[in-house]
């Protein structure tokens, strides 16, 4: 394993950034992040190893994609492709220009959030008497449920005797880093990054974009984690999720 800073120091051309989990790039005008594959894992204190879910989190932010741009006038980036290549995945849309809303000042922000309460109740207003996402058979549970390591791998299927009910359609990561925004004109180019999207109870929806910061509970603010979990240990079935195989694992399977 590596250091996050050596990654970085060594990263190749397009290559914008690296985390913990993923890779960041900027190609023409294609915004393009894939998954890590197993040799590009950083060394960490605990052993922490990236979330087996990545891959089906960006097949649900695809779906999402193409399923609000028939429903809504959304502004939303165009998605160009998502595939696996060699152990990794790859998720990438059209460049969206900008900046994040939490780089604006408090009076512009005012302006942002305006319309932004505009598509959030356009969120609302699309509902369904079952969870789940448009396309896709498993749900990704929001980030701040899987604080701690809580089922770190794990994705979540919707019992097939669920109680038929009022679900309302969600991002479930909707900061003020998530809201692309034109800084002469104010006006919302984008909001991004839907992978943990999808209809869920109304009360998953936390307004996180109302403060700068990670789309979880901070000091002070209500901490709905544990609800959250035992809806879905209550409502779901665990779903555990593998890592992707690289092709020498694959070929080595076959000999």
């Amino acid at each position: 394993m590596v250091s996050n800073q050596e990654m970085n120091k060594h990263r190749e051309p397009g290559c914008t950034g690296v985390t913990t989990d993923k890779k960041y790039y900027e190609v023409g005008n294609s915004f393009i992040k894939r998954t890590l594959r197993k040799h590009e894992w950083m060394t960490t204190a605990t052993n922490w190893t990236p979330s087996a879910c990545l891959p089906q989190r960006w097949k649900t932010d695809a779906a999402i994609l193409v399923y609000l741009r028939e429903k809504t006038n959304i502004p939303l980036p165009r998605l160009q492709h998502t595939f696996e290549d060699d152990g990794a995945f790859y998720f990438s849309t059209e460049l969206v220009p900008g900046v994040g809303m939490s780089q604006l000042t408090e009076e512009q922000k005012q302006v942002v959030t305006k319309e932004l309460l505009e598509h959030v109740a356009t969120l609302k207003s699309l509902r369904s008497d079952t969870p789940g996402v448009p396309g896709q058979t498993l749900l990704c549970a929001p980030n701040r449920v899987h604080s701690r390591f809580w089922k770190h791998h794990t994705c979540w299927q919707p019992k097939p005797d669920i109680e038929k009910g009022s679900y309302v359609f969600c991002h479930n990561d909707l900061g003020q880093h998530n809201v692309i925004v034109d800084p002469e004109t104010l006006k919302i180019n984008a909001i991004i990054d839907w992978e943990y999207g999808g209809f869920w109870p109304e009360w998953f929806e936390q307004p996180y974009w109302k403060r700068k910061g990670p789309s979880a509970p901070l000091r002070g603010e209500e901490d709905d984690r544990e609800r959250c979990r035992e809806w879905l240990l209550a409502h779901c079935v665990e779903v555990e999720m593998e890592h992707l195989r690289s092709l020498k694992e694959k070929l080595g399977e076959q000999l």
